[in-house]
């Protein structure tokens, strides 16, 4: 080895010593080191309230080394005890691997006030690293299940479904970030519900946890579930908590590695340390949502600069990335990651851990947690056959019809009707918690089905509930249920709704829901107008009149914006004959029509909007908005765009880049046909799920470029960007599951991407 390399070696080793030692010995003083003892430099000497020790550490194997340290070491002391009479004093003589025989037995004969030892020992003083790793590993990764069972120990192995660093969209592997960590970088995951979080902090976990019993000289991970920890804000507490959670015998320890700088800090949900809800003033949100998340940020502060901190959670908790990169303290350097979608070969290899071979219809969600539960159940795989060239709205419903009607097939008594009608009020029970998805225990099981059937389930139809489709098991202890994936349960939420505007008067629990309950999604939404449809309504009157009973009754706001955004979609020209006012409501998203007349009609009063798409936006009136929070305006580049007088006192946290917007993209120095492809790319893609009518892709657009959107659509079909479909006699065009990220990468840099569709 060159001598330089080798000195950065030792040098590298002493600091290692030096860290540890005062971590154990003298942690109340951290700059206790190296110092001098008469004219003798020690590597380090570290005086506490009771005791004195002297650290000599060295990478040699000689003998002569540990004649010649151990004689430094009894003289230290000696000084030492004569300086602290009434302090214990010690010395160690520590190797960088295991002390041999020879050396052991000349430090052991200075007498029992020296003692050898290896890097390993000494901080085994400090932690005992490997017994904390064996334990954590019997413990739960955080949402990490085996969807059809709830078990946290029997997971199919990891399928790697690499995140994508914000702002450039590459793809960042678990090894990448594993090296990422070990060179000292904080990494900030976020993504939506079921894409996989926690299995990959599981695998990050289990690398970092495989490279440190190779090395033992360097960090070991502590990985905390977030959940475990409501109300606690003491890094120290939630440390000793943890440690008592998994069954490590002494929690003080975590505390002084954590201390000293010897771990790797992963913290999975910080969503999950508090209930968000909707309490009816937006000025309060972000500081709720601060407070719920004090311990993290107390960990980050706390934390020594050379510790890498891990965090996820769901990437809506907050409105935008630059208040969860407040609100949590992360760091100036952290690596932002965000969940990536599976690859169309990542989806085939996550179903073919199940045995399950088949392609999935393209409005399908390919979150890994959906993957995973489809694959381990055939009611799912069968309900999915002939839902393919279908709009979301069309392909959702007839899911769910076919997952009736093949339990139905199984259960004696029980009709398909039946059983949608018992998941769509489950649905409608999940509403009321955080994210619309459950927990739903095993007495509300029991609850929904006597009042849909009129009688309690007999051991039947009690078998029944536990093994409906779509829901997963959320807790093995206590048996409560929970929705396996956000589309589904939207799509299933849907019936009351369509209950509730066919006849008001009807008795559903959606009539007694006030407060904060959630709000449809874009995919509930279709699923409502696909069944008004078959209802043969011919107009708006009926969804708004039932929308004014509701109102009367003191239904929750939150259903009068259900039945309002359906009679959106399905008559986007009609205008109710009294205005409609939405207060304290909190939606995912809400997209203009390309066909509506207006929307001065309608007005939002301290609503929360993670998204206000005004892409198909062609002039005509907004929606007024009072005292609201939007997260990300769609569409538009900033204020000057929007009618002023419609947004009053209201934040947006962000606007879309001006090369986002149609009016940037038909700007920008590229030929007329890229510029129609990336704004149907826009289009398509902007809207989760659902799709666009082909009549919305030419709105925006002058006549030279409408001429040229029936070729661009055929190179985007071809290319497998898009898909056609039908809905209710229209044609409508789909995003492409597994493409949204490619999208993403032309969408951010249009000018500089290399990407094959652009001509």
């Amino acid at each position: 080895m060159p001598a330089n390399d080798k000195q950065q070696d030792e040098s590298a080793f002493e600091a290692d010593v030096l860290r540890i030692s005062r971590a154990l010995f003298a942690p109340e003083n951290e700059f206790q080191g190296s110092t001098y003892i008469g004219n003798a430099e020690r590597d380090g000497v570290f005086i506490g309230p009771d005791s004195v020790v002297i650290v000599e550490c060295t990478v040699s194997r000689r003998k002569e080394k540990a004649e010649k340290d151990g004689k430094k070491l009894d003289e230290a002391c000696a000084a030492m005890n004569r300086q602290y009479p009434f302090k214990s004093v010690r010395g160690f003589f520590v190797t960088s691997e295991e002390p041999h025989a020879d050396q052991r037995r000349v430090i052991n004969r200075f007498g029992p006030h020296l003692v050898a030892c290896s890097f390993a020992q000494l901080r085994s003083q400090l932690v005992d690293s490997l017994r904390y790793l064996e334990l954590r590993n019997s413990y739960p990764f955080g949402s990490a299940r085996e969807p059809s069972s709830g078990d946290y120990g029997d997971l199919k192995p990891y399928i790697a479904v690499d995140p994508v660093e914000s702002g450039t969209g590459t793809p960042f592997s678990v090894d990448r970030v594993m090296q990422q960590v070990k060179d000292g970088r904080s990494v900030l995951l976020s993504g939506d519900y079921g894409t996989g979080k926690s299995m990959f902090l599981r695998e990050l976990f289990q690398l970092l946890a495989r490279a440190h019993r190779r090395d033992r000289f360097g960090t070991f991970p502590i990985l905390l579930n977030l959940r475990d920890h409501q109300g606690q804000v003491y890094p120290i507490e939630a440390l000793e908590r943890h440690a008592r959670s998994i069954g490590f015998p002494a929690p003080s320890q975590l505390v002084r590695a954590w201390r000293s700088g010897d771990v790797t800090l992963i913290l999975d949900g910080f969503d999950e340390i508090a209930t968000p809800g909707w309490i009816g003033k937006t000025s309060a949100m972000r500081d709720i949502r601060r407070r719920s998340v004090e311990l993290v940020r107390r960990f980050c502060d706390e934390s020594r600069a050379s510790t890498s901190v891990v965090l996820a959670g769901r990437m809506h908790f907050f409105d935008s990335e630059r208040e969860m990169r407040g609100a949590l303290n992360a760091r100036a350097n952290s690596l932002f990651l965000m969940a990536g979608e599976p690859t169309e070969k990542q989806a085939k290899e996550i179903l073919a851990a199940y045995g399950w071979h088949d392609a999935l219809p393209s409005w399908l969600p390919s979150r890994p947690l959906l993957l995973s539960y489809l694959g381990s159940s055939d009611t799912l795989q069968e309900s999915i056959e002939g839902t393919f060239g279908r709009s979301a709205g069309e392909g959702w419903d007839l899911m769910l019809d076919r997952i009736a009607e093949r339990e139905a097939s199984m259960e004696v008594g029980i009709d398909g009707f039946t059983i949608r009608k018992v998941l769509e009020r489950l649905a409608t029970q999940a509403r009321r918690s955080t994210d619309g998805l459950g927990p739903i225990s095993q007495d509300e099981l029991t609850s929904v089905f006597h009042s849909v059937c009129g009688y309690a389930p007999d051991e039947g139809s009690y078998q029944l509930l536990q093994r409906l489709p779509g829901l997963g098991a959320m807790d093995s202890v206590d048996g409560s249920r929970s929705f396996v994936d956000v589309s589904l349960a939207d799509a299933a939420r849907a019936g009351d709704v369509v209950t509730c505007l066919l006849d008001p008067n009807m008795e559903t629990p959606l009539l007694e829901m006030t407060g904060s309950v959630a709000c449809l999604d874009e995919v509930g939404v279709d699923v409502a107008a696909v069944r008004l449809e078959r209802e043969d309504i011919t107009g708006s009157g009926r969804a708004y009149s039932s929308a004014s009973a509701l109102r009367r009754r003191g239904t929750a706001d939150a259903v009068i914006a259900d039945l309002t955004r359906v009679a959106i979609r399905l008559w986007p020209g009609d205008t109710p004959r009294t205005p409609i006012s939405l207060h304290g409501i909190e939606l995912r998203g809400f997209s203009l029509s390309a066909e509506a007349t207006g929307y001065d009609w309608l007005s939002f009063h301290d609503c929360v909007i993670q998204e206000l798409d005004l892409t198909d936006h062609d002039g005509y009136p907004l929606p007024h908005f009072q005292s609201c929070l939007i997260g990300q305006m769609t569409g538009v580049a900033d204020w000057s765009a929007l009618q002023k007088d419609c947004f009053v006192k209201c934040e947006v946290a962000q606007f879309d880049a001006q090369i986002s917007t149609a009016k940037g993209i038909l700007a920008l120095k590229m030929t007329p046909i890229n510029k129609v492809l990336l704004t149907i790319l826009k289009k398509i893609y902007a809207q989760r799920g659902t799709g666009r009518k082909d009549s919305a892709l030419f709105r925006g657009l002058d006549d030279a470029h409408r001429a040229l959107v029936p070729e661009a659509l055929r190179q985007l079909t071809a290319a497998g960007l898009i898909a056609p479909a039908k809905s209710s006699g229209n044609r409508i065009y789909l995003p492409v599951r597994g493409m949204t990220s490619r999208v993403w990468r032309i969408l951010q840099a249009p000018q500089a991407s290399t990407d094959s569709i652009l001509n």
